[in-house]
């Protein structure tokens, strides 16, 4: 196989995948996907379930505590103050999954929704704390 057969059949192969790449991401998709999950975690921690479709987003501890652990609707962690995990008092815990919905339906997620990984991005973690 000669040099220019190596580079065109490289050439050929990158074209799908670099089109496949090129699809952009729907963002209200997104934005419906992440608030499904959202409804999930929701009815499944009120209901005291430890498992739930998707993954576990909100674990209780015996102090009153509460890990909030959003992912993506392809599975990868969101990223809220620079962490992929926060912690909450359990009374707050209402308020903040309000602003969290808050934010996903004003488009302040998008970045993280829509790009390769959530990597780059985070919500402030402001955002969510209780006024």
């Amino acid at each position: 196989m000669s040099l220019k057969d190596l580079i065109d059949g490289a050439a050929s192969a990158a074209g799908p995948v670099a089109a496949v790449a090129a699809d952009p991401v729907d963002p209200a998709a997104e934005r419906s996907a992440l608030l499904d999950k959202l409804h999930q975690a929701r009815t499944a921690f009120d209901m005291n379930q430890s498992t739930q479709s998707g993954g576990q987003w909100l674990a209780a501890d015996d102090a009153g505590r509460v890990a909030f652990t959003p992912t993506r609707p392809d599975g990868q962690p969101m990223v809220i103050g620079g962490q992929a995990v926060t912690f909450w008092q359990v009374t707050e815990l209402p308020a903040v999954l309000d602003a969290f919905e808050a934010a996903i339906n004003a488009g302040e997620l998008d970045p993280q929704l829509t790009g390769s990984t959530p990597a780059g991005h985070s919500l402030p973690l402001e955002r969510l704390s209780p006024r």
